[in-house]
């Protein structure tokens, strides 16, 4: 996936409406795994965020895609904040590998309007991931990430905390 069309995937998101899918209702962040349970959670400025949100026009839960030719793997996901619709979390890393920390090359969240007045919380240099799975035979990846976001309108800060993601590469509805 280029980063035009990565960033095509991004504009149509559609961060305002959300209907939640109630399948299961997080009280704490989800246990970190390496089995590809499709599980991501955080805190996000000590709420929490759960993500495998239903969005209403059909996105992905879980978005994770992975380029051989440039080594770049790509998280996307709609999430719960404190059992509400909260956004979405997304982020594109390069080069991943296994047992190590790394820059995340671009990261943002992207609350629901019913949420923030701010619609973009990016991290130009502060995002970190440290991969615990990075398996390109069996699809998953499994992992810890935390970092600030930047309101790209305002001087609002968000800290996102205690980051963990346990995937399948692909796409996942519900």
């Amino acid at each position: 996936m280029t980063i035009a069309k990565f960033l095509t995937l991004l504009i149509l998101l559609d961060l305002s409406s959300c209907v939640g899918c109630k399948d299961k209702v997080w009280t704490t962040l989800p246990p970190e795994t390496q089995t590809g349970a499709n599980t991501f959670g955080c805190m996000i400025d000590g709420e929490l965020f759960v993500g495998g949100y239903f969005p209403s026009w059909m996105q992905p839960v879980f978005d994770v895609n992975y380029d051989n030719d440039s080594g770049k793997l790509y998280i996307s996901t709609a999430g719960q904040l404190n059992d509400n619709p909260g956004g979405d979390i997304i982020m594109s890393i390069n080069h991943p590998t296994q047992e190590g920390t790394q820059i995340i090359e671009w990261i943002g969240y992207y609350p629901t309007t019913t949420i923030s007045l701010c619609r973009e919380y990016l991290a130009p240099t502060n995002g970190e991931v440290f991969f615990t799975k990075f398996d390109t035979i069996n699809k998953i990846v499994s992992g810890r990430f935390q970092f600030t976001g930047y309101c790209v309108d305002s001087t609002n800060v968000k800290h996102i905390t205690q980051g963990r993601f346990d995937l399948k590469f692909g796409a996942y509805y519900k």
